[in-house]
């Protein structure tokens, strides 16, 4: 919108996933406030899970949008796209733009997201990665076109590549640095079961492997040097908390807020991937768009609770995560604990599989491979609060379905 007011409501900045979720939700519970999404891309905000799981083999696909255009201009949400926040001046409750503009607020939501971590070797900007709309522009074409192609982690988005890739024809060889494929995300069990039905459908998958440097004969490692039309790398995200750090906010692994996502200053609220919210005893980041729309909502109700002197509620969520791998579909709810115990439920097929962690006794997560009905089952179970042990789930002919008709 054209006609930009300089004193607001409620300024966002940022317009993912958590920060679209916010200005929607303030909306609907408030339709006269004035509202300020401030986006760094041109595009319209768009949905970022499908860039590395369809659009990058894909030219054809559009964007998936949040939200029509016309929802932008039918509210007082005035979305800003293509520019950028360059200070955040708490005493005045101003940010500044890079084209000039000084938006003042009365309360502020950061959702700025995370961004790619670079390769931390020497020539770790010969490897390209996948982030952003514009990522995808530049790669797509340099994918369609490789025939042989390095991909460097062994994380989700690296996994999402590489099986996209092989199933484009491609050689892949995908490089990692842990015993197995998705090693901090996931059940040991499960990371082997992935990491076999990959190498099964012929990816090249290498483990233990530690990248030294890039050059132009490739990728330098402990097992040799890979050499391929493409480097790709996957190597995590960083959360994007410069101006949070710049306005003298409390940082911890990212934006530190409270349970009701307000940051060390009441008047600005933090949510999705840049936030380190209180999480079963510590302080944590969630990286999932379940988290960033689920913190965005409650925020977006606690904001106008705290406009209006009322009380807030607390964010107590049960995470959960997906990734899509070709013809695989990993579901995980709950968060991990590294001294959990794992069982593995009965299955019948190699390619369909369930492990359930066990922390002091208790669940604590479920990892589902082919299984929804599974997965949501155990994200009913877990949302319950319930002291759910190895014997209710064996008592139940491990049969977690049966088992919450149960218990509810």
């Amino acid at each position: 919108m054209t006609n930009r007011p300089t004193a607001l409501d409620v300024v966002i900045i940022g317009a993912g996933h958590a920060g679209v979720a916010a200005a929607a939700e303030l909306h609907k519970r408030d339709a006269n406030l004035s509202i300020c999404l401030i986006s760094n891309e041109q595009p319209l905000p768009y949905h970022r899970p499908p860039l590395s799981k369809k659009a990058l083999f894909d030219a054809n696909l559009p964007l998936e949008l949040l939200q029509a255009e016309r929802f932008y201009e039918a509210t007082n949400i005035h979305l800003q796209r293509g520019v950028t926040v360059t200070h955040i001046g708490r005493a005045q409750r101003q940010v500044k733009l890079n084209d000039g503009q000084l938006l003042t607020y009365t309360q502020l939501i950061i959702a700025t997201g995370s961004s790619l971590r670079p390769m931390p070797v020497v020539g770790g900007e010969r490897a390209v990665g996948v982030y952003n709309y514009a990522d995808i522009q530049h790669l797509g074409p340099k994918l369609q076109a490789a025939d042989n192609v390095v991909v460097i982690g062994g994380g989700f988005i690296g996994c999402e590549i590489a099986a996209g890739a092989l199933k484009l024809g491609k050689k892949v060889s995908l490089l990692v640095s842990g015993p197995r494929l998705l090693r901090k995300a996931i059940a040991p069990a499960m990371g082997v079961r992935v990491t076999q039905l990959h190498k099964n459908s012929g990816m090249h998958i290498h483990t233990d492997c530690h990248v030294s440097h890039l050059d132009d004969d490739g990728v330098h490692t402990n097992q040799g040097v890979f050499g391929g039309d493409l480097i790709i790398a996957g190597v995590g995200a960083s959360p994007n908390i410069q101006l949070a750090e710049q306005a003298g906010l409390t940082i911890d692994g990212g934006i530190v807020v409270n349970a009701f996502g307000q940051t060390s200053d009441a008047h600005i609220y933090a949510v999705g991937d840049v936030a380190s919210m209180p999480l079963q005893g510590k302080i944590q980041r969630l990286e999932s768009i379940q988290n960033a729309n689920d913190q965005a909502q409650l925020v977006a109700t606690n904001l106008l609770a705290h406009r209006h002197g009322e009380l807030a509620s607390a964010y107590n969520p049960v995470p959960w995560f997906w990734s899509d791998q070709a013809d695989l579909k990993l579901q995980m709810v709950g968060l991990r604990h590294a001294s959990a115990e794992q069982k593995t439920l009965a299955s019948d097929s190699d390619s369909r599989m369930t492990v359930v962690q066990f922390t002091n006794g208790v669940m604590t997560q479920v990892d589902t491979l082919n299984m929804p009905s599974n997965h949501l089952a155990a994200r009913k179970l877990l949302a319950m609060s319930l002291d759910i042990t190895w014997d209710m789930v064996q008592d139940h002919n491990q049969d977690l379905k049966q088992l919450f008709k149960k218990l509810r």
